[in-house]
């Protein structure tokens, strides 16, 4: 007796996970994915930004550049047999110095990028709302939450030209 409700309760739940899954295949679930780093990147307003961003803060990097090759040479000098305290002291100050600067120069960046990213990103996501409505899809992924995808869900470069019209 408890086979025969074994088996009518498993045969149920074969019936009817196959008919989900044949729903499913009849019918499916409307999403796209999107790579919102290439279209912030790619489009022409994106592209423009980080440009800008660039030559603001290229000096800055520049001068760090600098500041690590010299540094190079002053951990040498300091970790020489018999280097002099006052060789010592130089290098860490320097160095101290170095990654105040670094760290000082991130945050700056990262404000400066939410700030002049911010526009952009706003009319990205109105494109991918007027997007959703028009092609009846109930959503959009950031493809880089997908391991592998149907190439045919990616609407990746049609954001980029609707970004790119003026």
């Amino acid at each position: 007796m408890k086979l025969a409700k074994i088996l009518a309760v498993t045969l149920f739940f074969g019936v009817f996970c196959t008919s989900l899954s044949s729903r499913a295949e009849d019918k499916p679930f409307p999403i796209a994915v999107v790579s919102s780093h290439d279209v912030l990147l790619k489009s022409d307003q994106g592209a423009q930004v980080a440009k800008d961003l660039d030559a603001k803060f290229s000096d800055r990097r520049k001068q760090l550049v600098k500041d690590a090759q010299e540094l190079e040479q002053l951990q040498k000098d300091a970790n020489a047999p018999k280097a002099s305290e006052s060789k010592i002291k130089v290098f860490t100050t320097k160095r101290d110095k170095y990654i105040a600067e670094t760290q000082k120069l991130q945050i700056e960046l990262r404000q400066a990028e939410l700030v002049a990213f911010k526009p952009v990103g706003d009319r990205i996501r109105d494109i991918l709302q007027n997007y959703l409505k028009e092609k009846g899809l109930k959503g959009i992924q950031d493809s880089s939450g997908y391991i592998v995808v149907d190439p045919s869900l990616d609407i990746t470069n049609a954001i980029i030209e609707r970004m790119n019209q003026k």
